[in-house]
Protein backbone atom coordinates (compact mmCIF):
# COMPACT_ATOMS: atom_id res chain seq x y z
CA UNK A 1 0.00 0.00 0.00
CA UNK A 2 1.50 2.94 -1.06
CA UNK A 3 2.69 5.69 2.10
CA UNK A 4 0.15 8.67 2.84
CA UNK A 5 3.28 11.42 1.58
CA UNK A 6 6.27 10.67 -0.74
CA UNK A 7 8.13 12.80 1.97
CA UNK A 8 7.46 11.54 5.34
CA UNK A 9 9.06 12.77 8.37
CA UNK A 10 10.00 11.49 11.38
CA UNK A 11 7.16 13.81 13.36
CA UNK A 12 4.71 12.16 10.86
CA UNK A 13 3.93 15.51 9.07
CA UNK A 14 4.18 16.11 5.26
CA UNK A 15 7.28 18.18 4.36
CA UNK A 16 6.96 19.88 0.92
CA UNK A 17 8.99 22.73 -0.74
CA UNK A 18 7.29 25.95 -1.95
CA UNK A 19 8.18 25.03 -5.76
CA UNK A 20 6.07 21.59 -5.14
CA UNK A 21 3.54 23.47 -3.52
CA UNK A 22 2.89 25.96 -6.23
CA UNK A 23 2.55 23.00 -8.63
CA UNK A 24 -0.12 21.76 -6.54
CA UNK A 25 -2.43 20.30 -9.28
CA UNK A 26 -5.77 21.50 -7.63
CA UNK A 27 -7.78 21.91 -4.18
CA UNK A 28 -8.94 18.29 -4.80
CA UNK A 29 -5.90 17.02 -3.60
CA UNK A 30 -5.57 18.55 -0.64
CA UNK A 31 -5.10 15.99 1.97
CA UNK A 32 -6.98 16.20 5.95
CA UNK A 33 -4.51 14.63 9.18
CA UNK A 34 -6.05 15.52 12.31
CA UNK A 35 -3.89 18.53 12.84
CA UNK A 36 -5.42 20.06 10.28
CA UNK A 37 -4.20 20.70 6.81
CA UNK A 38 -0.38 20.24 6.28
CA UNK A 39 -0.43 21.60 2.62
CA UNK A 40 -0.91 19.48 -1.11
CA UNK A 41 -0.05 16.26 -1.49
CA UNK A 42 1.49 15.81 -4.57
CA UNK A 43 0.11 13.70 -7.83
CA UNK A 44 1.45 9.98 -7.36
CA UNK A 45 2.08 8.64 -11.00
CA UNK A 46 1.66 4.74 -11.25
CA UNK A 47 3.63 3.68 -14.85
CA UNK A 48 1.51 2.40 -17.40
CA UNK A 49 -1.34 4.52 -20.12
CA UNK A 50 -2.69 8.39 -19.17
CA UNK A 51 -6.39 6.47 -18.62
CA UNK A 52 -4.73 4.65 -15.44
CA UNK A 53 -3.16 6.65 -13.48
CA UNK A 54 -4.65 7.59 -10.16
CA UNK A 55 -4.59 10.38 -7.63
CA UNK A 56 -4.36 9.66 -3.47
CA UNK A 57 -7.50 11.24 -2.21
CA UNK A 58 -8.01 11.44 1.87
CA UNK A 59 -6.47 10.92 4.64
CA UNK A 60 -6.67 6.52 4.40
CA UNK A 61 -3.83 6.20 1.25
CA UNK A 62 -6.92 5.82 -1.10
CA UNK A 63 -6.96 6.19 -4.58
CA UNK A 64 -9.52 7.20 -7.28
CA UNK A 65 -8.83 7.79 -10.85
CA UNK A 66 -8.91 11.15 -12.30
CA UNK A 67 -12.02 11.30 -14.11
CA UNK A 68 -15.30 10.32 -12.17
CA UNK A 69 -17.55 7.60 -13.22
CA UNK A 70 -21.16 7.32 -13.05
CA UNK A 71 -21.23 4.14 -11.69
CA UNK A 72 -18.88 4.45 -8.50
CA UNK A 73 -21.83 4.73 -6.45
CA UNK A 74 -20.02 4.01 -3.43
CA UNK A 75 -17.18 6.88 -4.22
CA UNK A 76 -19.74 9.26 -5.21
CA UNK A 77 -21.17 8.54 -1.47
CA UNK A 78 -17.93 8.82 -0.13
CA UNK A 79 -17.05 12.14 -1.59
CA UNK A 80 -20.29 13.52 -0.90
CA UNK A 81 -19.55 12.58 2.61
CA UNK A 82 -16.23 13.99 2.73
CA UNK A 83 -17.77 17.21 1.60
CA UNK A 84 -20.56 17.25 4.14
CA UNK A 85 -17.83 16.95 7.00
CA UNK A 86 -17.98 20.71 7.42
CA UNK A 87 -21.65 20.79 8.47
CA UNK A 88 -21.84 18.13 10.80
CA UNK A 89 -22.35 19.72 13.93
CA UNK A 90 -22.32 17.93 17.60
CA UNK A 91 -23.87 18.76 21.02
CA UNK A 92 -21.56 20.37 23.84
CA UNK A 93 -22.91 20.91 26.74
CA UNK A 94 -26.16 21.32 26.09
CA UNK A 95 -25.38 23.14 23.26
CA UNK A 96 -24.40 23.26 19.80
CA UNK A 97 -21.14 23.52 18.69
CA UNK A 98 -19.06 22.94 15.00
CA UNK A 99 -16.46 20.89 14.25
CA UNK A 100 -13.53 23.44 12.44
CA UNK A 101 -11.97 21.03 10.28
CA UNK A 102 -9.45 24.06 8.51
CA UNK A 103 -6.55 25.86 9.94
CA UNK A 104 -6.49 30.04 9.90
CA UNK A 105 -4.86 29.89 6.52
CA UNK A 106 -5.94 26.95 4.40
CA UNK A 107 -8.72 27.40 1.94
CA UNK A 108 -12.17 25.32 2.44
CA UNK A 109 -12.14 21.66 1.06
CA UNK A 110 -13.60 21.75 -2.39
CA UNK A 111 -13.73 19.01 -4.99
CA UNK A 112 -13.58 20.26 -8.31
CA UNK A 113 -15.38 17.24 -9.84
CA UNK A 114 -18.24 17.77 -7.30
CA UNK A 115 -21.06 20.84 -7.27
CA UNK A 116 -20.24 23.50 -4.46
CA UNK A 117 -21.97 23.89 -2.04
CA UNK A 118 -22.01 27.04 0.39
CA UNK A 119 -24.48 27.97 3.38
CA UNK A 120 -26.89 25.61 3.59
CA UNK A 121 -25.72 22.30 0.97
CA UNK A 122 -28.03 21.37 -1.64
CA UNK A 123 -26.99 17.71 -1.12
CA UNK A 124 -27.42 17.43 2.58
CA UNK A 125 -30.77 17.80 4.63
CA UNK A 126 -30.79 20.92 6.87
CA UNK A 127 -32.73 20.65 9.83
CA UNK A 128 -34.65 23.88 11.16
CA UNK A 129 -32.21 23.74 14.41
CA UNK A 130 -29.36 23.40 11.65
CA UNK A 131 -30.22 26.26 10.18
CA UNK A 132 -30.74 28.65 12.43
CA UNK A 133 -27.81 27.78 14.33
CA UNK A 134 -25.63 28.08 10.60
CA UNK A 135 -27.24 31.68 10.49
CA UNK A 136 -26.59 33.18 14.25
CA UNK A 137 -23.14 31.88 13.85
CA UNK A 138 -22.45 33.24 10.84
CA UNK A 139 -24.37 36.58 12.08
CA UNK A 140 -22.48 37.14 15.08
CA UNK A 141 -19.32 35.76 13.77
CA UNK A 142 -19.28 32.59 16.13
CA UNK A 143 -19.81 34.47 19.29
CA UNK A 144 -20.96 32.49 22.24
CA UNK A 145 -24.78 32.93 23.33
CA UNK A 146 -25.98 34.55 26.01
CA UNK A 147 -29.14 32.20 26.09
CA UNK A 148 -30.54 28.79 25.40
CA UNK A 149 -33.86 28.85 24.35
CA UNK A 150 -35.48 25.24 25.03
CA UNK A 151 -38.62 25.11 22.38
CA UNK A 152 -40.21 22.16 21.14
CA UNK A 153 -38.18 19.93 22.44
CA UNK A 154 -35.09 21.57 20.90
CA UNK A 155 -32.62 23.85 21.81
CA UNK A 156 -31.40 27.42 20.32
CA UNK A 157 -28.74 29.73 21.13
CA UNK A 158 -29.53 33.15 21.47
CA UNK A 159 -27.06 36.47 21.57
CA UNK A 160 -28.75 39.66 23.71
CA UNK A 161 -28.03 42.06 21.10
CA UNK A 162 -30.57 40.00 18.96
CA UNK A 163 -33.40 38.47 21.33
CA UNK A 164 -34.06 42.01 22.86
CA UNK A 165 -36.35 42.71 19.51
CA UNK A 166 -38.80 39.87 20.66
CA UNK A 167 -40.97 41.21 23.25
CA UNK A 168 -41.37 37.90 25.24
CA UNK A 169 -38.04 36.77 24.96
CA UNK A 170 -36.66 39.99 26.25
CA UNK A 171 -39.04 39.49 29.19
CA UNK A 172 -38.23 35.94 29.63
CA UNK A 173 -34.87 36.67 29.50
CA UNK A 174 -34.86 39.77 32.03
CA UNK A 175 -36.57 37.88 34.26
CA UNK A 176 -34.57 34.73 34.29
CA UNK A 177 -31.34 37.32 34.61
CA UNK A 178 -32.89 38.75 37.80
CA UNK A 179 -33.71 35.41 39.44
CA UNK A 180 -29.99 34.38 38.43
CA UNK A 181 -28.69 37.29 40.02
CA UNK A 182 -30.65 37.24 43.30
CA UNK A 183 -29.63 33.39 43.54
CA UNK A 184 -26.23 33.75 43.05
CA UNK A 185 -26.05 36.40 45.05
CA UNK A 186 -27.70 34.20 48.09
CA UNK A 187 -25.55 31.60 47.05
CA UNK A 188 -22.73 33.72 47.66
CA UNK A 189 -23.76 34.82 50.94
CA UNK A 190 -24.24 31.48 51.99
CA UNK A 191 -20.63 30.32 50.84
CA UNK A 192 -19.45 33.06 53.02
CA UNK A 193 -21.16 32.15 55.96
CA UNK A 194 -19.90 28.12 55.49
CA UNK A 195 -16.32 29.82 54.56
CA UNK A 196 -16.39 31.87 58.22
CA UNK A 197 -17.67 28.79 60.08
CA UNK A 198 -15.52 26.69 58.70
CA UNK A 199 -17.53 24.45 56.88
CA UNK A 200 -16.41 23.75 53.49
CA UNK A 201 -19.34 21.55 52.14
CA UNK A 202 -18.88 18.79 49.44
CA UNK A 203 -18.31 18.77 46.08
CA UNK A 204 -21.64 16.85 45.51
CA UNK A 205 -23.53 19.48 47.14
CA UNK A 206 -22.24 22.40 44.93
CA UNK A 207 -23.12 20.35 41.82
CA UNK A 208 -26.71 19.56 42.43
CA UNK A 209 -26.94 23.27 43.37
CA UNK A 210 -25.74 24.13 40.04
CA UNK A 211 -28.39 21.64 38.44
CA UNK A 212 -31.14 22.90 40.39
CA UNK A 213 -30.34 26.65 38.96
CA UNK A 214 -31.44 25.69 35.61
CA UNK A 215 -27.91 26.56 34.01
CA UNK A 216 -27.47 29.55 35.55
CA UNK A 217 -24.86 29.17 37.59
CA UNK A 218 -20.85 30.05 36.68
CA UNK A 219 -18.69 27.68 34.92
CA UNK A 220 -14.67 27.75 35.69
CA UNK A 221 -12.91 31.04 35.73
CA UNK A 222 -15.06 34.41 35.26
CA UNK A 223 -17.24 33.23 32.43
CA UNK A 224 -20.73 32.85 32.89
CA UNK A 225 -22.84 29.80 31.52
CA UNK A 226 -25.57 30.99 28.95
CA UNK A 227 -29.01 31.56 30.81
CA UNK A 228 -31.91 29.04 29.97
CA UNK A 229 -35.09 30.14 28.74
CA UNK A 230 -37.80 27.72 28.88
CA UNK A 231 -41.25 28.44 26.47
CA UNK A 232 -43.84 26.38 26.25
CA UNK A 233 -46.10 26.40 23.34
CA UNK A 234 -49.47 24.79 23.44
CA UNK A 235 -50.30 26.15 19.81
CA UNK A 236 -50.39 23.35 17.14
CA UNK A 237 -49.91 24.82 14.05
CA UNK A 238 -46.41 26.36 15.49
CA UNK A 239 -44.15 23.88 14.01
CA UNK A 240 -40.17 23.80 14.54
CA UNK A 241 -39.83 25.26 10.47
CA UNK A 242 -41.93 28.32 11.82
CA UNK A 243 -39.91 28.97 14.83
CA UNK A 244 -36.51 28.70 13.43
CA UNK A 245 -37.39 31.14 10.91
CA UNK A 246 -39.05 33.58 13.39
CA UNK A 247 -35.23 33.42 15.13
CA UNK A 248 -33.56 33.60 12.11
CA UNK A 249 -35.43 37.10 11.22
CA UNK A 250 -34.14 38.45 14.80
CA UNK A 251 -30.54 38.19 13.07
CA UNK A 252 -31.10 38.55 9.61
CA UNK A 253 -35.13 40.93 9.23
CA UNK A 254 -35.12 40.42 5.50
CA UNK A 255 -34.80 36.78 5.73
CA UNK A 256 -37.47 35.18 3.55
CA UNK A 257 -39.36 31.54 4.10
CA UNK A 258 -40.16 28.94 1.71
CA UNK A 259 -43.89 30.16 1.56
CA UNK A 260 -46.22 32.41 4.39
CA UNK A 261 -48.62 30.11 6.33
CA UNK A 262 -50.52 30.78 8.99
CA UNK A 263 -48.11 29.10 11.57
CA UNK A 264 -45.34 31.81 10.85
CA UNK A 265 -48.30 34.74 11.65
CA UNK A 266 -48.70 32.91 15.24
CA UNK A 267 -45.75 32.02 16.34
CA UNK A 268 -44.77 36.09 15.39
CA UNK A 269 -47.36 37.25 17.87
CA UNK A 270 -46.21 34.60 20.12
CA UNK A 271 -43.04 35.71 20.15
CA UNK A 272 -44.33 39.81 20.00
CA UNK A 273 -42.17 40.19 16.50
CA UNK A 274 -43.95 43.52 15.63
CA UNK A 275 -42.06 43.57 12.63
CA UNK A 276 -42.26 39.98 11.15
CA UNK A 277 -46.62 40.49 12.08
CA UNK A 278 -47.18 43.26 9.79
CA UNK A 279 -44.80 41.76 7.47
CA UNK A 280 -46.35 38.24 7.29
CA UNK A 281 -50.08 40.28 6.62
CA UNK A 282 -48.71 42.17 3.78
CA UNK A 283 -47.34 38.92 2.26
CA UNK A 284 -50.57 36.92 3.24
CA UNK A 285 -52.99 39.45 1.89
CA UNK A 286 -51.23 39.34 -1.73
CA UNK A 287 -50.53 35.47 -2.21
CA UNK A 288 -53.65 34.06 -1.08
CA UNK A 289 -54.00 31.14 -3.16
CA UNK A 290 -56.26 27.60 -3.23
CA UNK A 291 -54.09 25.74 -1.12
CA UNK A 292 -53.97 28.60 1.66
CA UNK A 293 -57.06 30.40 1.66
CA UNK A 294 -58.39 28.24 4.64
CA UNK A 295 -55.32 28.24 6.18
CA UNK A 296 -55.52 31.97 5.87
CA UNK A 297 -59.03 32.52 7.22
CA UNK A 298 -58.38 30.45 10.34
CA UNK A 299 -55.38 32.17 11.55
CA UNK A 300 -57.22 35.17 10.90
CA UNK A 301 -60.41 34.52 12.79
CA UNK A 302 -57.86 32.72 16.09
CA UNK A 303 -56.31 36.28 16.16
CA UNK A 304 -59.31 38.04 14.86
CA UNK A 305 -57.71 39.76 12.07
CA UNK A 306 -60.64 41.27 10.26
CA UNK A 307 -58.47 42.62 7.52
CA UNK A 308 -57.39 39.13 6.31
CA UNK A 309 -60.44 37.66 6.95
CA UNK A 310 -62.14 40.14 4.42
CA UNK A 311 -59.38 39.63 2.03
CA UNK A 312 -59.83 35.70 2.46
CA UNK A 313 -64.06 36.28 2.08
CA UNK A 314 -63.08 38.55 -1.20
CA UNK A 315 -61.22 35.66 -2.97
CA UNK A 316 -63.32 33.03 -2.26
CA UNK A 317 -66.12 34.97 -4.09
CA UNK A 318 -63.78 35.27 -7.26
CA UNK A 319 -62.16 31.77 -6.62
CA UNK A 320 -64.56 29.27 -5.18
CA UNK A 321 -65.80 27.78 -8.19
CA UNK A 322 -63.21 28.41 -10.43
CA UNK A 323 -60.15 27.32 -8.52
CA UNK A 324 -61.00 25.96 -4.93
CA UNK A 325 -63.98 23.31 -6.27
CA UNK A 326 -61.37 21.28 -8.10
CA UNK A 327 -58.90 21.05 -5.05
CA UNK A 328 -59.02 18.23 -1.97
CA UNK A 329 -58.74 21.52 -0.10
CA UNK A 330 -62.20 22.57 -0.10
CA UNK A 331 -62.68 20.06 2.71
CA UNK A 332 -61.15 22.52 4.87
CA UNK A 333 -63.56 25.24 4.13
CA UNK A 334 -65.38 26.38 6.95
CA UNK A 335 -69.69 25.62 6.70
CA UNK A 336 -70.00 29.40 7.96
CA UNK A 337 -67.94 30.78 5.65
CA UNK A 338 -69.24 28.07 2.35
CA UNK A 339 -72.71 29.53 3.26
CA UNK A 340 -71.61 33.44 3.38
CA UNK A 341 -70.02 32.60 0.41
CA UNK A 342 -72.87 31.66 -1.71
CA UNK A 343 -75.76 34.06 -0.65
CA UNK A 344 -73.04 37.17 -1.44
CA UNK A 345 -74.38 38.68 -4.48
CA UNK A 346 -71.15 39.13 -6.09
CA UNK A 347 -70.08 35.71 -5.90
CA UNK A 348 -68.53 34.61 -9.32
CA UNK A 349 -69.82 31.56 -11.37
CA UNK A 350 -69.91 30.50 -15.44
CA UNK A 351 -73.82 28.99 -14.37
CA UNK A 352 -76.00 28.13 -11.37
CA UNK A 353 -74.92 24.57 -12.02
CA UNK A 354 -71.11 24.88 -11.15
CA UNK A 355 -72.73 26.19 -7.92
CA UNK A 356 -74.73 23.48 -7.19
CA UNK A 357 -71.48 21.01 -8.00
CA UNK A 358 -69.37 22.85 -5.63
CA UNK A 359 -71.76 21.96 -2.65
CA UNK A 360 -72.37 18.58 -3.85
CA UNK A 361 -68.15 18.10 -3.57
CA UNK A 362 -67.77 19.68 -0.51
CA UNK A 363 -70.20 17.89 1.06
CA UNK A 364 -68.55 14.66 -0.36
CA UNK A 365 -65.00 15.48 0.94
CA UNK A 366 -66.96 16.15 4.42
CA UNK A 367 -68.40 12.75 4.81
CA UNK A 368 -65.50 11.20 2.95
CA UNK A 369 -62.85 12.53 5.41
CA UNK A 370 -60.21 10.22 4.23
CA UNK A 371 -59.82 11.09 0.54
CA UNK A 372 -56.99 12.39 -0.41
CA UNK A 373 -57.38 13.25 -4.14
CA UNK A 374 -60.26 15.78 -5.53
CA UNK A 375 -63.48 14.03 -6.45
CA UNK A 376 -64.62 13.00 -9.82
CA UNK A 377 -67.70 14.03 -11.31
CA UNK A 378 -68.84 10.13 -11.29
CA UNK A 379 -67.57 9.25 -7.99
CA UNK A 380 -69.65 12.41 -6.41
CA UNK A 381 -72.76 11.19 -8.54
CA UNK A 382 -72.67 7.63 -7.90
CA UNK A 383 -72.16 8.07 -4.18
CA UNK A 384 -75.42 10.12 -4.06
CA UNK A 385 -77.36 8.11 -6.37
CA UNK A 386 -76.60 5.16 -3.67
CA UNK A 387 -78.15 6.73 -0.72
CA UNK A 388 -81.42 5.38 0.45
CA UNK A 389 -83.86 7.94 0.47
CA UNK A 390 -83.08 11.84 -0.01
CA UNK A 391 -80.47 12.73 1.04
CA UNK A 392 -81.64 16.18 2.56
CA UNK A 393 -84.57 14.50 4.34
CA UNK A 394 -82.23 12.06 6.12
CA UNK A 395 -80.79 13.45 10.01
CA UNK A 396 -77.16 13.47 8.07
CA UNK A 397 -78.30 16.04 5.28
CA UNK A 398 -79.75 17.98 7.91
CA UNK A 399 -77.11 20.22 8.65
CA UNK A 400 -76.08 20.56 5.02
CA UNK A 401 -79.89 22.11 4.21
CA UNK A 402 -79.01 25.60 4.32
CA UNK A 403 -76.17 25.34 1.60
CA UNK A 404 -78.64 23.47 -0.99
CA UNK A 405 -81.11 26.50 -0.06
CA UNK A 406 -78.98 29.10 -0.49
CA UNK A 407 -78.35 27.76 -4.49
CA UNK A 408 -81.12 28.90 -7.23
CA UNK A 409 -81.94 25.77 -8.81
CA UNK A 410 -84.92 27.68 -11.08
CA UNK A 411 -81.00 28.97 -12.72
CA UNK A 412 -80.71 25.40 -13.74
CA UNK A 413 -81.92 25.25 -16.89
CA UNK A 414 -80.02 22.60 -19.25
CA UNK A 415 -81.33 19.63 -20.36
CA UNK A 416 -78.46 17.25 -19.32
CA UNK A 417 -77.92 19.37 -15.43
CA UNK A 418 -81.95 18.84 -14.87
CA UNK A 419 -81.75 15.30 -15.85
CA UNK A 420 -78.96 15.32 -13.15
CA UNK A 421 -81.04 17.02 -10.61
CA UNK A 422 -83.47 14.61 -10.55
CA UNK A 423 -81.47 11.56 -10.53
CA UNK A 424 -79.04 12.39 -7.68
CA UNK A 425 -81.23 11.38 -4.26
CA UNK A 426 -80.41 14.83 -3.04
CA UNK A 427 -83.42 17.14 -3.17
CA UNK A 428 -86.59 16.24 -1.94
CA UNK A 429 -89.47 15.75 -4.55
CA UNK A 430 -91.01 18.94 -2.96
CA UNK A 431 -88.41 21.15 -4.46
CA UNK A 432 -87.78 19.13 -7.23
CA UNK A 433 -91.52 19.69 -7.83
CA UNK A 434 -91.58 23.55 -7.45
CA UNK A 435 -88.22 23.92 -9.48
CA UNK A 436 -90.03 22.18 -12.18
CA UNK A 437 -93.35 23.64 -11.87
CA UNK A 438 -91.60 27.11 -12.65
CA UNK A 439 -89.06 26.03 -15.53
CA UNK A 440 -92.81 24.95 -17.06
CA UNK A 441 -94.92 28.15 -16.16
CA UNK A 442 -91.34 30.32 -17.89
CA UNK A 443 -91.58 28.37 -20.90
CA UNK A 444 -95.43 28.72 -21.19
CA UNK A 445 -95.86 31.98 -20.64
CA UNK A 446 -93.38 33.37 -22.76
CA UNK A 447 -90.86 33.76 -20.22
CA UNK A 448 -92.27 35.35 -17.28
CA UNK A 449 -90.46 34.71 -14.10
CA UNK A 450 -91.86 34.66 -10.32
CA UNK A 451 -89.86 37.42 -9.15
CA UNK A 452 -90.02 39.61 -6.46
CA UNK A 453 -86.64 40.38 -5.68
CA UNK A 454 -83.96 40.45 -8.29
CA UNK A 455 -80.73 40.32 -6.13
CA UNK A 456 -81.94 36.81 -4.96
CA UNK A 457 -84.33 35.13 -8.06
CA UNK A 458 -82.01 36.46 -11.14
CA UNK A 459 -80.08 33.96 -13.21
CA UNK A 460 -76.31 34.98 -13.56
CA UNK A 461 -73.52 34.10 -16.62
CA UNK A 462 -70.24 34.80 -15.66
CA UNK A 463 -67.75 35.07 -18.49
CA UNK A 464 -63.50 35.68 -17.75
CA UNK A 465 -62.27 38.21 -19.70
CA UNK A 466 -58.48 38.25 -20.28
CA UNK A 467 -56.24 39.48 -22.90
CA UNK A 468 -58.16 39.35 -26.42
CA UNK A 469 -59.58 41.97 -27.69
CA UNK A 470 -63.12 40.59 -28.07
CA UNK A 471 -65.26 37.91 -26.12
CA UNK A 472 -68.61 36.59 -26.42
CA UNK A 473 -70.71 34.09 -25.03
CA UNK A 474 -74.19 33.09 -25.76
CA UNK A 475 -76.95 31.94 -23.72
CA UNK A 476 -80.84 30.59 -24.03
CA UNK A 477 -83.30 31.15 -21.60
CA UNK A 478 -86.88 29.84 -21.72
CA UNK A 479 -86.94 29.82 -25.17
CA UNK A 480 -84.90 33.63 -25.77
CA UNK A 481 -81.17 33.68 -26.77
CA UNK A 482 -78.68 36.45 -26.20
CA UNK A 483 -75.29 37.07 -27.01
CA UNK A 484 -73.17 38.75 -24.34
CA UNK A 485 -70.18 40.65 -25.70
CA UNK A 486 -67.25 42.74 -23.98
CA UNK A 487 -64.40 44.37 -25.83
CA UNK A 488 -61.47 46.66 -25.21
CA UNK A 489 -61.82 50.50 -26.32
CA UNK A 490 -58.85 50.47 -29.05
CA UNK A 491 -55.53 50.16 -26.56
CA UNK A 492 -56.83 51.34 -23.64
CA UNK A 493 -57.27 50.09 -20.15
CA UNK A 494 -61.36 50.44 -21.03
CA UNK A 495 -64.07 47.70 -21.86
CA UNK A 496 -67.67 48.39 -23.21
CA UNK A 497 -70.20 45.83 -21.98
CA UNK A 498 -73.37 45.06 -23.64
CA UNK A 499 -75.79 41.80 -24.50
CA UNK A 500 -77.37 41.63 -27.68
CA UNK A 501 -80.80 39.24 -28.72
CA UNK A 502 -80.33 36.55 -30.93
CA UNK A 503 -82.79 34.91 -33.39
CA UNK A 504 -83.07 31.08 -32.60
CA UNK A 505 -81.21 30.08 -35.83
CA UNK A 506 -78.35 32.43 -35.45
CA UNK A 507 -75.45 31.59 -36.10
CA UNK A 508 -73.77 31.86 -32.87
CA UNK A 509 -75.81 29.59 -31.08
CA UNK A 510 -74.17 26.15 -30.80
CA UNK A 511 -75.84 23.06 -33.25
CA UNK A 512 -77.18 21.33 -30.08
CA UNK A 513 -79.09 24.76 -28.77
CA UNK A 514 -80.83 25.42 -32.40
CA UNK A 515 -82.09 21.69 -32.65
CA UNK A 516 -82.90 20.72 -29.18
CA UNK A 517 -83.81 23.87 -26.65
CA UNK A 518 -87.90 25.58 -27.06
CA UNK A 519 -87.98 29.21 -28.45
CA UNK A 520 -90.38 31.65 -28.54
CA UNK A 521 -91.84 33.39 -30.48
CA UNK A 522 -92.54 36.61 -28.93
CA UNK A 523 -91.02 39.63 -30.82
CA UNK A 524 -90.61 41.74 -28.10
CA UNK A 525 -89.44 40.33 -24.60
CA UNK A 526 -88.99 42.83 -21.20
CA UNK A 527 -85.66 41.67 -19.32
CA UNK A 528 -84.31 43.34 -16.30
CA UNK A 529 -80.49 42.46 -16.61
CA UNK A 530 -77.60 43.95 -14.58
CA UNK A 531 -73.77 44.13 -15.76
CA UNK A 532 -71.35 43.48 -12.50
CA UNK A 533 -67.15 43.89 -13.36
CA UNK A 534 -64.60 42.64 -10.89
CA UNK A 535 -61.15 43.29 -11.54
CA UNK A 536 -57.67 43.54 -9.65
CA UNK A 537 -56.18 47.14 -9.66
CA UNK A 538 -53.03 48.26 -7.68
CA UNK A 539 -53.30 45.05 -5.63
CA UNK A 540 -56.75 45.47 -4.67
CA UNK A 541 -60.16 43.77 -6.39
CA UNK A 542 -62.67 46.32 -7.46
CA UNK A 543 -65.88 46.02 -8.22
CA UNK A 544 -67.93 48.14 -11.34
CA UNK A 545 -71.75 47.91 -11.51
CA UNK A 546 -74.05 49.26 -14.14
CA UNK A 547 -77.05 48.79 -11.81
CA UNK A 548 -80.80 46.90 -12.40
CA UNK A 549 -81.62 48.00 -16.11
CA UNK A 550 -85.15 47.13 -17.58
CA UNK A 551 -84.94 47.38 -21.26
CA UNK A 552 -87.65 45.16 -24.17
CA UNK A 553 -85.46 43.62 -26.73
CA UNK A 554 -86.85 42.95 -29.83
CA UNK A 555 -85.91 41.21 -32.82
CA UNK A 556 -85.15 44.28 -35.05
CA UNK A 557 -81.20 45.75 -35.10
CA UNK A 558 -82.76 48.56 -33.88
CA UNK A 559 -84.10 47.20 -30.58
CA UNK A 560 -82.34 44.40 -30.03
CA UNK A 561 -79.03 45.41 -28.38
CA UNK A 562 -78.68 46.85 -24.67
CA UNK A 563 -76.93 50.20 -23.60
CA UNK A 564 -73.15 49.92 -23.20
CA UNK A 565 -71.98 49.85 -19.98
CA UNK A 566 -68.44 51.46 -20.00
CA UNK A 567 -65.83 50.81 -17.09
CA UNK A 568 -62.17 52.41 -17.76
CA UNK A 569 -59.33 51.35 -15.03
CA UNK A 570 -59.76 47.95 -15.44
CA UNK A 571 -56.74 45.53 -15.68
CA UNK A 572 -56.68 41.83 -16.98
CA UNK A 573 -58.60 39.32 -16.01
CA UNK A 574 -61.78 40.80 -15.53
CA UNK A 575 -64.78 38.74 -13.84
CA UNK A 576 -67.96 39.86 -15.72
CA UNK A 577 -71.31 38.81 -14.72
CA UNK A 578 -74.62 39.34 -16.73
CA UNK A 579 -78.08 38.51 -13.99
CA UNK A 580 -81.01 38.55 -16.28
CA UNK A 581 -84.87 38.32 -14.94
CA UNK A 582 -88.06 38.22 -17.10
CA UNK A 583 -90.72 39.98 -15.05
CA UNK A 584 -94.04 39.13 -15.49
CA UNK A 585 -95.71 40.76 -18.54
Amino acid sequence: MPSACLNPRIDGQCHISPSRLLDAPSLSQMTLFHGGFTGPCPQQVIPGLPSRQRTQTGCTNRWRLDRAFSGDLLGQAQVQRAVSLTHRTTRSAGTLRTRDVTSSWDPPLILNDMPQTTGLSSGVHSSPEHSFYLLSQEVTQNAKPDAVLECLGSIWELHGQFLSRSETLAELYTNCKKQRNILLQSRAGSRQTATSSGWRGSAGHWGRMLIEDGGMGTSRGSFRRPILLQLPIRDPSINKEALSFALRTLYRPAECPERWDGSLLSVAIMLGLSQLYQRCLNEMMVNITSLMVCDFHRVACKHKQTTLQSACARWLELFLVTELSHQIGLRDLPFDLLLKTLRCPRVFAVNEYDLLRTVLNWTYLQLNTTEQTPPSHNAVNSFFCSSVGMFLEQPVGQMYLPLFQALRLHGITERNHVKEIQKINVFPPSWLLLTFSSHYYSIHSGGDMHMTDFSKHSIRFGMIVEELQHYTRAIGLYGFYFLFKASRVGQSDAFDFFLERLRHWDPALTESCRTTQPFSVRTERCVRYQVRVQSCVRGEWQEKCSGVVSQVFGLSKRCCRSQVFTVDGLSTPLFVTFALAFPSS
